[in-house]
């Protein structure tokens, strides 16, 4: 009703009729803005029905979601464009102290509101082509916006037609030449804003923004449609084989769950197994029957004699609720055949250090990490956090040699297999780094810096993986240059006492200091002897 009265006043400010008729364009184009209000109001509605779906099916819905925002997102940018030129026009045309709001509610106080002249000059410009100016690239922006929400048909994936569903969307926003009986063959941008007043410019600005919602809520609408389309319904049925595992050791049994989806207990399946030649095209070709319980799961078993690749072909026969005849769906699935082998992981690194605890990951192909139970030879190792993750501590006593780790599988039938054992070379742990006032190496340091850290440590290089590694400082000597002579002290401990501190403030800038015989013990509870550093005093 409002586009058709849009329309009659069209016509009759042809007509140079009264003021009267410039009120009334007014109240279409507040009608029209209320009109707009609605169909975002609906069409937010529709955006939360997409928000909601998304959460239920993220993986079925998004792409849908997804689409539906960018049509939003390519409307508003129209829209908020359109008005904006309104905005513009207004202020160029009647030059207010104010800026039109989205709702047009100033409208009614634009003193210009039938001035034809400056708007026919400032949209369409002096010249009888309009091309560059404000309603030609209008028009532009409209055919864009058009183009680009057909190119989304061409996404099969949501628009399931393709192109072809354009015919079922009314989108509009048509910007070709238009014919009129008077004027003959006219441009969009004459027709439209050719030697209008400035009221019936908004009001086409504001019919176009109408016609950018509408083809915004058509195409939310059918995004919305297109969610679950393509979903089978329970009317189909799929079969499937779950092996309770693809990897199998020789002379065991192969097992695996056989199922169909959406199974009526009303109507239970028959499930047959065979060769390659068995398959729903020829339903005489039978199989060996699998024993079907209840809830129409068939548990199936065949003894893997031979190492490799084996198939398990299939059909799960369902009959139909409606005339009872049997419908045949084919199953197939593969397994592979191998010697029992296992896999010891080291976590941090390639060999087992003696007094630490060493985290290793244990796995063995076919086996679930609750099945394995593992052992070693010179050390112990125990579960440590997480399933698979075991504490490997080796015997200080053993440094040098190697420790088997044997693992031990419980089989499916409870019984035990001892798998391959895996041989390590257990070694002492590096030697730590000696430090002095917080500094390492032959270092350049202050009398203050070592009087702030009265200290000689053992640290481990940055670079050692393992983290807690500490050793501690039994003995150390230190040498001082004092008046020309080394003064050499003998310390317990790693403190640096009183009386070697007096010494260090007698020594001179440029003299140096001798850390040497620096003893620790480290967490295997042997004590070494490890590389000393030289200071020189700045």
């Amino acid at each position: 009703m409002i586009n058709i009265m849009y329309l009659v006043l069209t016509a009759l400010l042809a007509l140079n009729v009264s003021r009267q008729i410039v009120h009334a364009f007014v109240v279409v184009n507040t009608g029209l803005v209320k009109t707009n209000q609605n169909t975002v109001s609906q069409n937010s509605a529709l955006h939360d029905k997409f928000n909601t779906a998304y959460e239920k099916d993220r993986v079925g819905t998004k792409k849908y979601k997804d689409a539906a925002d960018n049509v939003t997102k390519l409307s508003n940018e129209l829209v908020d464009y359109i008005q904006k030129m309104k905005s513009d026009l207004i202020a160029a045309v009647d030059k207010p102290k104010w800026t039109l709001d989205k709702g047009d509610t100033l409208l009614n106080y634009v003193d210009a509101k039938e001035d034809f002249t400056t708007p026919t000059g400032i949209l369409l410009g002096d010249g009888e082509d309009p091309t560059g100016k404000p309603a030609n690239l209008l028009k532009r922006k409209i055919g864009e916006y058009r183009k680009n929400l057909i190119t989304m048909f061409g996404d099969k994936d949501i628009c399931v037609g393709g192109y072809k569903d354009t015919q079922k969307i009314n989108l509009g926003l048509i910007t070709a030449s238009v014919f009129d009986i008077e004027e003959g063959r006219q441009t969009w941008e004459y027709y439209y804003f050719g030697e209008a007043p400035l009221v019936s410019d908004i009001v086409t600005f504001t019919k176009l923004q109408a016609d950018v919602r509408n083809a915004e809520s058509a195409m939310l609408n059918y995004f919305y449609t297109g969610i679950g389309a393509k979903d089978v319904k329970v009317s189909s049925f799929v079969g499937k084989i779950l092996p309770a595992s693809t990897y199998v050791l020789l002379n065991d049994s192969f097992k695996a769950d056989i199922f169909p989806t959406a199974i009526m207990k009303t109507l239970p399946p028959q499930i047959e197994v065979g060769d390659s030649n068995i398959n729903a095209a020829d339903p005489t070709k039978e199989g060996v029957q699998v024993k079907v319980n209840s809830n129409g799961v068939g548990r199936y078993a065949v003894r893997a004699d031979h190492e490799g690749p084996n198939k398990v072909y299939g059909i799960i026969r369902i009959p139909d609720p409606v005339s009872g005849k049997p419908v045949a769906y084919p199953f197939s699935t593969s397994y592979i055949v191998a010697k029992a082998s296992v896999t010891i992981s080291p976590s941090q690194m390639n060999v087992f250090y003696a007094g630490i605890p060493n985290p290793v990951d244990i796995s063995a192909a076919g086996f679930d990490n609750s099945a394995l139970h593992p052992s070693m030879t010179h050390g112990s190792i125990s579960p440590s956090g997480p399933k698979g993750h075991y504490m490997v501590n080796a015997s200080a006593d053993a440094i040098g040699q190697l420790a088997n780790v044997t693992v031990s599988a419980t089989m499916p039938d409870g019984s035990h297999r001892n798998l391959p054992p895996q041989p390590f070379h257990i070694k002492r742990i590096p030697d730590p780094t000696c430090f002095t006032g917080g500094k390492s190496g032959d270092a350049s340091m202050s009398k203050l810096q070592i009087k702030a850290v009265p200290k000689v440590e053992a640290r481990m290089p940055a670079d050692f993986d393992f983290q807690g590694v500490n050793f501690t400082v039994i003995s150390f000597t230190m040498s001082i240059g004092v008046n020309g002579v080394f003064v050499e002290k003998n310390v317990n401990g790693g403190r640096i006492p009183a009386d070697i501190l007096g010494l260090v403030d007698q020594a001179p800038k440029g003299g140096y200091i001798i850390v040497k015989n620096v003893q620790v013990k480290g967490p295997d509870g042997r004590g070494r002897t490890i590389q000393g550093m030289a200071i020189k005093l700045n």
